[in-house]
């Protein structure tokens, strides 16, 4: 089953999953997780994304590795995306080989996605870090030496090759990494649209990801600016998700958990940070501005909108609605006007 709009290879959906345990039940909500990644391939989507938080009651995904172990063994062809490994809470070296050896288990379906920790300051208390500026030099450096222990082996005198490297925060020699990846190379996306994450993408041609509270207007003329830089960027957004047949139900769910998620989740936004769909008193116009919410032709009308504005990118959908059956049938009900339509096969 594949995606298609109605010009070919601008915009591709996949899903974005929070591991959320609203009910307080950590083993039925890692259960739901995995049964919507399953369903998600037999939807049709192309990809799907899981992503990773610490110390946190509501947002459970600590262990984004062993999740994902799990639906590819469950699946044979959605891709699993990292999003995103958070690696400056992480040894990257333990991450490398977790990663390589999922990439062997499922065939080259790995979609390797980073980021320092988002708005959440207890994760970086908790490994030591002091500041966000701090976790991003983190992030760029486990990077960096990722990307080494993934490339070919060189070979050293004694016909072993191994990695040298010596950074402000890792350092190591002679480092063999085993198993490598299977996918030569894994595709890294930054999940970030930060300067110096442009920077990086534009030097390695990395994909570039903005987060689901991303302010739509601001993104869009940091992609069309990146486009000019980097030429063929691979862009993905998220964008919070909500469908029904019935658009005042549909409207009434979804903005309801745009609403709640940041205070469920816990985020301590930095002055002038607060992205503005998340303010307290924001218009429902900002949110559905910035969201993909209504009913099934709604939420087409949002899709084409996001393929006008932005051109070639991946679409995550994230569920607005903390109940897994309904993030389910809001995925499947919208899958299906797509193939209605004659846009997914």
């Amino acid at each position: 089953m594949s995606f298609l709009l109605p010009t070919p290879g601008l915009t591709r959906l996949g899903v974005f999953l929070n591991v959320e345990d609203p009910h307080h039940d950590p083993a039925g909500a890692l259960h739901e997780l995995v049964n919507t990644a399953v369903a998600a391939e037999a939807q049709g989507y192309e990809s799907v994304w899981l992503a990773e938080h610490h110390h946190n009651g509501f947002a459970i995904g600590s262990a984004l590795t062993v999740l994902l172990g799990h639906i590819a063994a469950l699946t044979t062809r959605i891709r699993l995306g990292t999003g995103a490994a958070l690696l400056p809470l992480n040894d990257p070296v333990r991450i490398a080989e977790q990663v390589a050896t999922l990439d062997l288990l499922s065939q080259g379906r790995i979609e390797f996605g980073v980021g320092r920790g988002g708005p959440f300051p207890e994760q970086y208390r908790q490994v030591g870090l002091a500041s966000a500026d701090e976790a991003r030099a983190h992030l760029h450096e486990a990077l960096a030496l990722i990307r080494r222990l993934w490339a070919p082996a060189q070979s050293g005198a004694d016909g072993e090759g191994g990695v040298d490297f010596s950074g402000r925060f890792y350092q190591v020699s002679g480092l063999r990494l085993e198993p490598k990846p299977l996918q030569r190379p894994v595709p890294v996306w930054l999940a970030s649209l930060s300067p110096d994450s442009c920077e990086l993408a534009a030097e390695h041609g990395d994909g570039l990801m903005a987060t689901p509270s991303s302010d739509l207007a601001q993104v869009a003329q940091v992609v069309q600016a990146q486009r000019v830089r980097q030429g063929d960027l691979r862009f993905a957004i998220a964008r919070f998700f909500h469908c029904e047949a019935d658009p005042g139900q549909a409207l009434a769910r979804g903005l309801a958990g745009v609403r709640a998620y940041p205070l469920e989740m816990g985020v301590q936004f930095a002055p002038g940070k607060r992205p503005p769909m998340f303010e307290p008193d924001a218009p429902d116009e900002v949110i559905l501005a910035n969201a993909v919410i209504g009913d099934p032709a709604q939420c087409l009308a949002q899709v084409q909108r996001l393929q006008a504005l932005l051109g070639p990118h991946l679409l995550l959908l994230k569920p607005a609605a903390h109940e897994p059956a309904q993030a389910r049938a809001a995925l499947g009900l919208f899958m299906s006007e797509m193939r209605q339509k004659g846009l997914a096969q």
